[in-house]
């Protein structure tokens, strides 16, 4: 069997990604309704979206599909003549070294001793992965049902039905929700390919959604651009530990302020955070936005 290309690979991580969303699912979901006392209540069970195993066994071949990356770009350096740097990035990112660490947990059950845990963390599951009902800022939301029995619920926008998982550290501290941490991972990982020199084509559905967060980005800068320094043509968005961070640029390149800072608007803040701290830029670089 011939070996698998490293855009293979890639798109074999996307398809990964792409199933832990199971929105189609939601047909599935019915809402019970009982009556206690003088009153009825309406529920809605949202892990019911898949059973246990099927959301496991998504969620396996994620971590695997992300963990793979380090022996294949060690194989193409080595073809190439690159020095490989595999592991300074796994000793050096967080969320990489997060995700190598689930990845062993679930090849071996438990990492043998907390000095085999890369993170440092000895990350694992709060909960097994089920699905749950996900909503990200920026753009609209929706959820929907219909008002009788068997009436079909339906999302519009940016909310969504996904296998979601929380991860902790050993001593049950919250890391972050495993997709975020994921994605944040792959772009880190893309990264490296690029600084080895891999000339790499993001996949349709990633071009889209840093076209989507530019897009914001942009009018995001437009609509408080009274506020952004004086020449300001470019922003740079960054999200570092859940915190929205924008460079702002002029004509020529120059790195003129940042934002927020001491004297930006409270609306402003607010904006950036809601809309931004939940999605994850398909450049590790950032998103880049003309204004």
């Amino acid at each position: 069997m011939p070996t698998a290309t490293i855009e293979q690979k890639l798109a074999q991580l996307y398809a990964a990604l792409g199933e832990m969303l199971v929105t189609e699912k939601l047909s599935s979901i019915k809402p019970t309704t009982k009556r206690v006392g003088n009153e009825y209540i309406t529920s809605i069970d949202f892990t019911k979206g898949t059973d246990e195993a099927t959301a496991a066994n998504r969620v396996s071949l994620l971590l695997n599909n992300i963990a793979c990356l380090k022996d294949h770009l060690k194989s193409w350096c080595k073809k190439n003549g690159k020095p490989f740097t595999g592991d300074q990035l796994i000793n050096s990112n967080r969320d990489v070294a997060i995700i190598y660490d689930l990845w062993n947990v679930d090849k071996h059950a438990e990492l043998n001793r907390p000095s085999r845990s890369r993170s440092g963390l000895s990350p694992r599951f709060q909960e097994p992965p089920c699905t749950g009902l996900t909503f990200k800022g920026g753009g609209p939301m929706m959820v929907t049902m219909g008002m009788f029995e068997g009436g079909i619920i339906q999302t519009a926008g940016e909310a969504s039905l996904r296998i979601a998982a929380s991860v902790v550290d050993e001593n049950g501290k919250g890391l972050g929700d495993l997709e975020i941490i994921a994605l944040r991972a792959v772009a880190a990982w893309e990264a490296e390919f690029v600084k080895a020199g891999m000339k790499l084509t993001p996949p349709p559905q990633r071009q889209s959604e840093y076209k989507k967060l530019s897009g914001w980005l942009q009018a995001i800068g437009m609509q408080f651009k009274a506020e952004l320094p004086s020449g300001a043509t470019s922003l740079l968005m960054k999200v570092v530990n859940e915190n929205v961070l924008v460079e702002v640029y002029d004509r020529m390149g120059k790195k003129i302020g940042d934002v927020p800072n001491e004297t930006t608007s409270p609306e402003l803040r607010n904006t950036l955070q809601h809309t931004f701290q939940s999605h994850v830029s398909p450049d590790h670089d950032g998103v880049i936005a003309p204004i």
